[in-house]
Parts: structure tokens; sequence; C-alpha cells
């Protein structure tokens, strides 16, 4: 009997440095953003120059585009032109925003992805590796400041 109280002494210790070491990796490392520490390795979004006018066949400019009073979105689309600043993402999603830019993002796409594919319609991307591809490192990006806001 000795012999065996060790051995599963010893396959307890083994599972519990294990088990340490993964909370302290996860700890040390983990990004509070979506898609954990796993983002940190992939490249961000362009989707101003990617997606954006794909977007525009199908969505109003509202349905993403939104300035919200009192639970209403009370955006003018004709404040919608081209190189007018404040329309940027970026100008009210910032980094000490309660949603960041790209948080706000991640949202935005993701929540519509999922509310499509709830209904059994053809849905986008849902997981970071659909968008963030590792392949092509993008300029102009969401997460960088770049184009889009």
């Amino acid at each position: 009997m000795p012999c065996c109280k060790k051995k599963w002494g010893f396959i307890f210790s083994v599972c519990l440095i294990v088990v340490a070491t993964s909370v302290i990796f996860i700890i040390s490392y983990a990004d509070t953003g979506d898609c954990g520490i796993w983002l940190n390795n992939r490249p961000p979004v362009d989707f101003l120059d990617n997606y954006h006018d794909t977007h525009m066949e199908n969505l109003d400019c509202l349905d993403c585009h939104h300035k919200y009073l009192n639970g209403k979105n009370v955006l003018d689309e004709d404040d919608l032109e081209e190189g007018n600043p404040d329309i940027l993402c970026s100008s009210c999603h910032k980094d000490n925003s309660k949603l960041n830019l790209r948080r706000a993002f991640h949202k935005q796409c993701i929540g519509c992805h999922d509310k499509l594919s709830a209904k059994g319609e053809r849905r986008g991307p849902s997981l970071c590796g659909e968008c963030h591809s590792r392949h092509k490192v993008e300029s102009g990006s969401l997460t960088h400041g770049g184009k889009n806001g």
C-alpha cells in the first residue's frame, strides 16, 4: 500500500504543477481583449479597404455607424461623408473608453455575424483566425490607428 500512495502522490503533484504552470502562463500573458493571448500573434484587420464596401451592399449605413443618445441611434446619415473625422469609430471608441476600438469592432462585427447565424442565414467570420490572418499584415489597421480610425 505505501507504494501505491507514493504513486498517487506523484501523479497528484505532477497534475498540480501542470495546472499551476498553465494558470501562471495565462495570467502572465493573457490580454484583456477578445481572443486573449492568441490575438497578439495575429495581424490587425483592415476593414475599410477590405470589407466596408461589401457590407454596404447588404446593410444600411446606420446598421453599423451610430451615435447613441438615451438608447437611440441619433446619428444623422448626412454626417457620413468621407473625410469627416467625427464619423471614425476611433473618434468615440478610444483606448480609455468604456468600449475601446478593438472591443467595439469585435462586438459590432461578431455580434452581427452571430445574429445572422442564429437566424440560419449566411454569416461572416466569428473566429479570430478568420479575420486576423497570419499570412498578411495589413497597413491602416483597426487596432493600430490607421485609416479605419
